[in-house]
């Protein structure tokens, strides 16, 4: 027999009770859910944003972030086409109207131009009007074009614009194309052991000198403020986005985002262990290694870091601990510790100089 006292069953009635309030309050709510259906269709254009061009009565939806058809393109060029002829501008009148700025003939141009494509936003119609007037009639690049980007980057620096025109051109193209080949080393996959301690190196040197900056960032939000670009362009074998994925997709510890880690806890660990008396991993006690992190998960770490050693894995422990000791320098816990008062931010900063 089971027997049922009386706690039990008021514990029971409460449970009953709340089921029932719940019960309750789901039939309100779906005594507020009533759908009505209506025989008008609405029609969206390609994009689907809410922003509209003009007096804002909602006739034309602007499109947003589409790449332009080559209808597009050819109905764009065909109003170039059309203003020159128009506005009788002779032979240089696609030029001026490329430079419209500097031309009064030719200024507010784009006002009349863009008619032809109402669903598009004015600076995409510019900006892709300017590429449409400066993009050459062959479009593949040459070897001598490469070769004459190089030397005018050295000689010149990134002026786009002067360049633009001396090939002939758009300066977007131009552009795009130096970031394709300005790594004349250039790699990819597999990352060597002498790539991972030169991006370690440049990282460190990169915080050491930004310690001493007074860096204003104003309303961004940069991930330890370092400069991929820049450490980038030092490395020369990888691309700047590959060096940022490497450093906080690999070399970071995932237990960080679990927030059971830090990146400080690197350097400590690493620390602590050139000053254990130890000849191999077995003979750690990690349990004691560091107060404020369980030996758990000191050696869950240790086998994290290992792992991207490449043949070093193979080593003897003190050799692996010296190897981890060139790439997380104790030296930087100081440049590693945030600032107080600061944030975390989730976005990785852009160029600068080292």
């Amino acid at each position: 027999m089971v027997r049922i006292t009386k706690r039990n069953k008021m514990c029971e009635d409460e449970n009953g009770g709340g089921e029932r309030e719940k019960e309750n309050m789901g039939k309100q709510k779906d005594k507020c859910r009533r759908v009505s259906f209506t025989d008008h269709v609405e029609v969206f254009n390609i994009g689907g944003s809410d922003d509209v061009e003009g007096d804002g009565s909602g006739e034309t939806e602007l499109v947003h972030g589409r790449r332009f058809s080559p209808e597009e393109d050819a109905k764009l060029m065909e109003a170039i086409l059309k203003y020159a002829e128009l506005k009788q501008l002779g032979e240089k009148g696609l030029q001026m109207i490329g430079e419209s700025n500097n031309h009064p003939e030719t200024r507010g141009c784009w006002a009349e131009i863009g008619k032809a494509l109402p669903h598009r936003p004015k600076k995409a119609k510019y900006a892709r009007g300017k590429v449409l007037l400066q993009r050459s009639a062959e479009r593949k690049w040459t070897a001598e074009e490469y070769e004459i980007i190089r030397r005018f980057v050295e000689k010149n620096g990134r002026n786009w614009k002067v360049l633009a025109k001396e090939l002939g051109k758009s300066e977007i193209h131009v552009k795009d194309t130096w970031r394709r080949i300005k790594f004349k080393n250039l790699k990819r996959g597999t990352w060597s052991q002498d790539e991972y301690q030169n991006l370690f190196d440049l990282v460190n040197l990169d915080m050491r000198v930004k310690a001493h900056q007074n860096i204003n960032t104003g309303h961004r939000h940069i991930r330890d403020n370092i400069s991929w670009e820049a450490i980038s362009e030092k490395l020369t074998t990888r691309r700047a986005e590959e060096c940022c994925t490497k450093w906080y997709g690999q070399l970071a510890s995932p237990l960080v985002k679990q927030g059971i880690w830090a990146d400080t806890d690197d350097y400590m660990l690493v620390e602590a262990l050139q000053n254990v008396d130890a000849v191999c991993a077995e003979d750690v006690d990690w349990e004691n290694l560091l107060e404020h992190m369980s030996g758990e998960l000191c050696r869950h770490r240790w086998n994290q870091m290992i792992r991207l050693m490449g043949d070093h894995r193979y080593r003897p422990f003190i050799e692996q601990v010296e190897v981890l000791a060139r790439r997380y320098c104790p030296e930087m816990l100081a440049y590693r510790k945030p600032v107080a008062g600061g944030s975390s931010a989730d976005e990785p900063a852009g160029a600068s100089d080292l």
